[in-house]
């Protein structure tokens, strides 16, 4: 999921283990162990393109990785805070907690992480959560505003306090400043709810993931013989809309749903047209396009003759000025004068955002003239 999230949620944690002995710090250890895991993307200049895809949230996101951070920072941990009382195991438990939450809600995610990196690339996604989702966030984030807000409260308040009654002593008003940083009222408590808080939503959302793909299972049976779901994933900022990704040989029909429908809606339907990649069978970064998709992809012929690939794992947006469908993950693949081959990525310019999260949220409850009138691609 995104940083904020990350960070928020590796703060929570890091109180809720070592926040009793070590104060603040325990915070700011959590947030920095719940985003190391995503500084992968520093190494992807040292990659090739193909290499990128299997990269991110590849072997830092691993049980591999979460097992040798735990062994390397634990000891280190414990040395820096021994004075405190901090023990070794206390400080691997707390390392592996941060760690592993944070490739926990990756997986939530339709991207998915590679768990069992570097003994096989195959990639886990439960796909209940959009990859930004503020409903899940928002109490994470709560807890840590909250806290900022309460130490920022005490401090002014000691500091008028000491102005008062103490003379400007540098040594100790280093000491009194990290002390009252260490203010322990209400923290843990509101950490945990916080937690809770988020926790139920993530139960909401496997409820309704749930719900949603019995749904579009039952329609596409009766609609579509032999066509297969493939995914059921939640459209973006929210988990009441979802989308159906139904595979036939020809192609891939998609399908929303959401509680509030007042009837069945329409179908999108995207030929696969796989044979517009034969001519770049066998090039590496193709090879890498299939199996970051799954093998869910369609192709399109694109702008100056280039072959538009593009990933069906992932939705589509909707272009309310041109009236037309715009998928999100695309590569335009082609070969340059001198035969090497190439394929960058793409998205779509010039996107009225605003207005498409708009129509998802006429479409979640159940206005769906606007949204059935776009043109697939």
């Amino acid at each position: 999921m995104d940083s904020i999230t990350q960070a928020a949620l590796g703060a929570v944690v890091g109180e809720l283990v070592l926040g009793k002995k070590i104060g603040w710090r325990a915070s700011a250890w959590g947030l920095l162990f719940g985003t190391l895991p995503d500084l992968d993307i520093l190494f992807l200049p040292f990659f090739d393109d193909a290499a990128r895809l299997h990269w991110h949230r590849g072997i830092s996101h691993s049980f591999f990785m979460m097992a040798l951070a735990t062994l390397l920072f634990a000891k280190p941990l414990s040395l820096i805070h021994r004075k405190r009382g901090v023990m070794t195991k206390e400080a691997g438990w707390f390392v592996f907690l941060a760690w592993s939450t944070h490739v926990l809600i990756d997986i939530f995610t339709s991207y998915g992480t590679q768990l069992l990196e570097p003994f096989s690339d195959q990639r886990f996604a439960f796909s209940n959560l959009f990859i930004i989702d503020p409903l899940f966030t928002l109490p994470l984030l709560v807890w840590c505003v909250v806290i900022f807000w309460r130490c920022v409260k005490v401090l002014s308040y000691k500091l008028r306090m000491l102005a008062l009654k103490f003379d400007a002593n540098p040594d100790g008003w280093v000491r009194f400043l990290w002390g009252t940083l260490e203010t322990t009222v209400i923290r843990s408590s509101i950490a945990k709810k916080a937690l809770c808080v988020s926790c139920l939503y993530v139960a909401f959302s496997f409820i309704m993931k749930l719900w949603a793909g019995d749904s579009i299972s039952r329609q596409v049976a009766a609609d579509i013989p032999g066509a297969k779901v493939v995914a059921v994933a939640p459209t973006p900022l929210n988990t009441l809309l979802w989308r159906g990704l139904i595979e036939t040989e020809e192609g891939y029909f998609v399908k929303f749903w959401s509680p509030f429908d007042r009837g069945e809606s329409s179908y999108d339907f995207f030929s696969k047209n796989h044979a517009l990649v034969e001519p770049f069978e066998g090039e590496k970064m193709m090879e890498a396009l299939k199996w970051s998709s799954r093998g869910h992809w369609v192709a399109r012929r694109g702008p100056e003759g280039k072959t538009v690939f593009i990933d069906m794992r992932f939705g589509e947006m909707r272009d309310r000025e041109y009236r037309k469908l715009l998928p999100m993950f695309q590569w335009h693949l082609s070969y340059d004068d001198e035969g090497n081959f190439e394929a960058p990525s793409y998205r779509p310019k010039d996107l009225d955002v605003s207005g498409s999260l708009l129509l998802i949220g006429q479409r979640i409850f159940g206005d769906s003239k606007e949204w059935e009138r776009m043109k697939a691609f």
